[in-house]
């Protein structure tokens, strides 16, 4: 008896139960995953529900959940639902899947979701909401999930929230694209210390009010893009301190903004200090003025793209920034690009500046020897000096960047017709002349700094002996009034007439003399 038992004892431990166990037909079971199609309700014919972990009722036929469907998947760790017609959760539905990590519920009919539908959830980390019919959602609706990290509720006809309704410390990322919001107030960030990535493109929102992302020290990643934005309050992106020696800064490192209704570079950029990311595309700027984005030296990816009104790029546009990316892509009206506008940045490796209106190209325009990518195809390149010296030029840092040149084309004034630039005859537009002007300006110029430079010398003499110079003058001053003296006292020695009225007198008497002198 005692040798049965212990044979038992040996051969227990490999015995080892799986989902497969009395799997519903309308199921697929395989170790401790189940897969079920062509369902109204949610299967309970499983011989073993302990060992289900993951479970998959998408695609089917669902139209409501109650608390009994999962009472019995105690170990159920991922459980998606998504893609079917559910309009109705009962609360208590999740309460017994205390380590449920991964929750879909994407693809649905929800209109509303009740307070404490969630509850209980203390593994959730993971939930997907997207593309029900959710306007709005209660105060306490994420209430008692202390480690959801991430939540998606994009394409639902959210149009506001409570202050508090996202009271998740634990909550890192919060994708709300695609809904109907009109603003973003400060306070719905609250209770989400945590947050670094928030989404909000494809909304209704018209302007940034100051302080908005105030209560967010840990936020990294700002979604904007495609919402209908004219203006950024100049300290939307201002960090609001209870100690004023605090020198916090906003946290963001990469912040899109995309087709949206802005006229200018906002001034609220300037404090982005740690942004290294930055896309203002599609927006209805005109022009990039001088130093905008001085503030952001971090920056290292810039996109300045699809602007229809774009026409003007200051010379010192990008003055202080070190990119390594720069992408300026289709803006119709981008005809010029000033000289040395990416000469300082050394560690620019991408230079993407196609399908512009571009007539020509700098040559001093950057340090193309270094870059690993550079287009400029389709543009508006004229066949004449401005683009002579990319036939010439050999200083390609790559097979890539040499071939793409050589596959440039230009066109001559009034010809619409392109030919490569590698191949159109420039030695009958005389472009030698770009060299003697230019050294014509460095000889003026070296002129003018050696006459300034003299200036300042003979200023700078004059002002450290000016009590000699003055001496000097005074003694001169001196000599001169003396000489003049004499002369007078020589020439009334021979007159006939004298100053006392003595017309025989030749001498003049010592008193005429001193009415001379004075």
């Amino acid at each position: 008896m005692f040798a049965v038992i212990f044979l038992a004892g040996l051969i227990a431990p490999e015995i080892v139960l799986s989902a497969s166990d009395d799997c519903p037909l309308n199921c697929t079971c395989k170790d401790n995953l189940v897969k079920c199609h062509g369902c109204n309700s949610v299967p309970q014919q499983f011989g073993n529900f302990s060992v289900i972990e993951i479970l998959d009722l998408s695609h089917n036929n669902l139209t409501s959940l109650t608390k009994n469907d999962f009472e019995k998947f105690i170990n159920l760790q991922k459980l998606y639902l998504n893609e079917n017609k559910i309009s109705d959760i009962e609360n208590g539905t999740f309460s017994s899947l205390v380590h449920l990590s991964v929750l879909n519920l994407s693809c649905n009919s929800l209109s509303t979701i009740k307070e404490g539908v969630f509850c209980n959830l203390k593994s959730l980390s993971i939930l997907y909401m997207k593309r029900n019919s959710i306007e709005n959602l209660s105060l306490d609706v994420f209430h008692n999930v202390p480690k959801l990290q991430y939540i998606s509720l994009a394409e639902n006809g959210l149009y506001g929230f409570d202050a508090c309704t996202f009271q998740i410390r634990s909550l890192r990322i919060l994708v709300l694209d695609n809904n109907s919001l009109s603003s973003i107030p400060s306070n719905i960030f609250n209770c989400t210390p945590n947050l670094h990535t928030i989404r909000l493109n494809l909304n209704r929102i018209t302007h940034i009010s100051d302080y908005t992302f105030s209560n967010l020290p840990n936020i990294s990643s700002v979604s904007l893009d495609y919402n209908r934005i004219t203006h950024l309050e100049i300290y939307s992106f201002e960090v609001r301190h209870d100690d004023p020696n605090s020198l916090m800064e906003c946290q963001i490192q990469r912040f899109t903004i995309v087709g949206n209704q802005l006229t200018e570079v906002p001034q609220a950029l300037d404090d982005l200090v740690y942004v290294d990311h930055l896309d203002i595309s599609g927006n209805s700027i005109t022009r990039i003025e001088t130093q905008v984005f001085y503030r952001l030296q971090k920056l290292r990816y810039l996109r300045i793209s699809e602007m229809p009104l774009l026409n003007y790029i200051a010379p010192f546009a990008f003055g202080g920034l070190d990119l390594r990316d720069l992408h300026m892509t289709r803006n119709p009206k981008l005809r010029k690009l000033p000289e040395n506008l990416l000469q300082s940045m050394n560690n620019l490796r991408t230079v993407i500046i196609s399908n512009n209106a571009l007539q020509s190209v700098p040559k001093n325009l950057c340090k193309w020897h270094m870059l690993m990518d550079m287009m400029m195809n389709d543009n508006d390149f004229i066949c004449g000096c401005g683009v002579h010296w990319l036939q010439t030029y050999s200083g390609w840092g790559t097979p890539q960047t040499r071939q793409h040149a050589e596959n440039l084309k230009c066109h001559k004034p009034g010809n619409s017709e392109n030919v490569l630039i590698k191949d159109f005859d420039f030695d009958h537009l005389g472009c030698t002349y770009t060299s003697v002007v230019h050294k014509s300006r460095v000889l003026v110029g070296l002129t003018a700094a050696t006459l300034v430079l003299l200036t300042v010398c003979v200023i700078l003499f004059m002002y450290r002996n000016r009590k000699r110079i003055i001496f000097r003058y005074r003694q001169f001053k001196y000599r001169r009034h003396t000489d003049s003296a004499y002369t007078i006292e020589h020439k009334y020695m021979y007159s006939d007439l004298s100053t006392n009225g003595d017309v025989h007198g030749d001498v003049p008497t010592t008193k005429d003399k001193d009415n001379l002198l004075t």
